[in-house]
């Protein structure tokens, strides 16, 4: 009940909602404490990492950008009078009478019109108000709000000024430069990204996002949604409870695992709702492959190979073959087993770049699969200030780093979610932290790569992010040796890719008159 009065509070005041967040935060900190990351047991399969999130909330309605100035045209048989001055005291003191506000004159325009400044910034509610008193005197021919605009290609989904993790790097905000990337392309609806998880939940952002996934999961157990493989590839949750064969705790929530990586890679954006997603016009192929405690390599292997568009028998093919492929999963193993290693192979074969998560024991990432495997991009995490994430694995196998988060929870990453504890609930958007998170960040930049350039290739995509990667901070935990070549950079990457020639025949010759 706690936490549904909280997401009413954050629904009915946006303009306090980072201050909801960090109180959520520390009454949910102090009633359970924040978990450790732990490495998953991978002797009989691969489980997801575990991330405990902290809620956000349901999405608040937006708003314009509020604006502390006014715009005011006279009549023009005033101001044509001899000795009119707008500035005069007296007519900024009725003209603040007027308004119901405390006015000061800036400047004039073209014409008959002039700039005034508010006390502080108004929303479009209020200051509606302030224009249709000041248009009830007689010598005011109109008013307007001089309004803020923002650049065209920041979204303004409502969450975005807390999405620390896309903005352009800097001291204390290492972010993936997303804006700068967003200025050359925002995506392509052809592009396709596969989401390899817990499957996704019927999320708002996720309407128009999607293109036909499967469920991989073969063990019932595992699947909890009482049958085998299917086309269905919605989460119905993934929580343990006392009794479990494979969970000896007492009860442990959903994880939605799946619905925050996912939306990452591509929820909705500038949408004027919740947050936004790294491809604006991309699909997410949502493929069902952990359940109750994880999911089997058997059947996360399969269902690389039928994200790239091939065979798999007793599965229809894939009509929508991925460009990329998002594991955020792994478990403790010395060595890529060849049937994940072949399910690689095969799928960058086929043209899909495979990314994968570095794991979160803040170990080696050789001794953990398929961060160890060839032919993938191996993701670490770093923090908002360019440093290894505390829990992040590192090492010669990692290729590149992302943002994770770490620290405090408003550090951490925020994408989509679902509030409920067992089954589906609403939805919902929280914080979280992990390679998990990192990996979807290099995937949706990976699509962007394809998007602007559909005939680039899996090496060419590491080859770009990697040499146009942010370099570690100065003095920073990660290093080219332990975090790979850098932070990826959004911006930097799609700028440095030379656009696809265009064929001789798509040119017309010049006629000249003779």
């Amino acid at each position: 009940m706690a936490k549904k009065r909280w997401f009413k509070a954050m629904k009915n005041n946006s303009h306090s909602r980072v201050g909801f967040i960090f109180l959520i935060s520390m009454v949910l900190m102090l009633m359970s404490g924040l978990a450790g990351f732990s490495s998953a047991n991978a002797e009989d399969g691969i489980e997801a990492e575990p991330e405990n999130p902290i809620f956000i909330g349901q999405a608040p309605s937006s708003s314009s950008v509020p604006t502390d100035q006014v715009i005011i045209t006279y009549q023009p048989d005033l101001t044509r009078k001899e000795g009119f001055d707008p500035a005069n005291k007296q007519i900024v003191e009725k003209l603040s009478a007027a308004s119901g506000v405390s006015l000061q004159y800036l400047r004039s325009l073209v014409g008959d019109s002039h700039v005034f400044r508010l006390p502080n910034r108004f929303s479009t509610v209020e200051m509606q108000i302030v224009i249709e008193n000041l248009l009830a005197l007689p010598e005011i021919a109109y008013a307007e709000p001089d309004l803020i605009l923002t650049h065209t290609l920041t979204p303004n989904d409502d969450y975005y000024d807390i999405q620390w993790h896309y903005f352009s790097p800097s001291s204390g905000d290492y972010g993936i430069n997303a804006p700068a990337g967003w200025d050359i392309t925002t995506g392509s609806a052809s592009v396709v990204t596969a989401v390899l998880d817990t499957g996704i939940t019927n999320h708002a952002e996720f309407v128009g996002r999607t293109v036909p996934g499967y469920d991989f999961i073969t063990d019932i157990i595992t699947a909890n949604d009482a049958n085998g493989r299917d086309n269905d590839p919605s989460d119905p949750g993934d929580w343990v409870s006392a009794g479990d064969p494979c969970y000896e705790g007492s009860f442990e929530p959903s994880s939605w695992h799946g619905t925050h990586t996912a939306g990452t890679v591509g929820a909705a954006s500038d949408n004027s709702l919740g947050v936004a997603g790294i491809n604006w016009q991309g699909k997410i192929l949502p493929v069902r492959v952990l359940g109750k405690c994880g999911g089997y390599i058997t059947d996360i292997s399969e269902a690389i190979r039928w994200s790239a568009g091939l065979t798999v028998s007793g599965v229809p093919t894939n009509p929508n073959p991925a460009k990329v492929i998002n594991l955020s999963l792994g478990g403790a193993s010395s060595t890529c087993g060849t049937t994940m290693q072949n399910a690689i192979n095969a799928a960058v074969g086929a043209g899909a770049t495979v990314v994968v998560s570095a794991g979160n024991s803040n170990s080696n990432a050789s001794g953990f699969t398929p961060a160890n495997c060839s032919n993938v991009i191996t993701v670490a995490a770093t923090n908002r200030s360019g440093n290894k994430a505390s829990y992040s694995n590192y090492g010669s196998t990692v290729e590149i780093s992302a943002p994770g988060g770490d620290g405090n929870s408003t550090d951490w990453v925020v994408s989509t979610y679902n509030d409920g504890e067992e089954g589906p609930g609403n939805d919902a958007y929280a914080y979280m932290a992990g390679t998990s998170m990192s990996a979807p960040h290099v995937s949706g930049v990976a699509s962007l790569l394809y998007s602007y350039n559909p005939s680039i290739t899996p090496s060419e995509v590491l080859s770009l992010l990697q040499s146009n990667a942010t370099s570690f901070p100065s003095g920073s935990s990660c290093s080219t040796v332990t975090c790979g070549s850098g932070i990826v950079n959004a911006g930097a990457a799609l700028a440095a890719l030379v656009p696809p020639e265009m064929p001789f025949k798509n040119f017309l010759p010049f006629c000249v008159k003779k």
